[in-house]
């Protein structure tokens, strides 16, 4: 990844994912991660959007 977290900065996440309540927000919480990780390098926001969209897609699919 471009980005390493700090400690704190890793708790704040932790905490956050942790508080999502649904699929929703947990997604959103998880692409503004993704986004924080990949900083500037393309290639790595590229891989992690594809592992979202997995993702996404199998949440949905459990719903259905």
């Amino acid at each position: 990844m471009a980005v390493q977290l700090s400690k704190g900065q890793l708790e704040r996440w932790r905490s956050r994912l942790a508080g999502t309540g649904t699929n929703k927000e947990r997604a959103t919480a998880l692409w503004d991660l993704a986004r924080l990780l990949a900083g500037t390098d393309d290639r790595a926001w590229a891989d992690l959007v594809l592992l979202l969209q997995r993702w996404t897609a199998e949440q949905q699919g459990r719903r259905n």
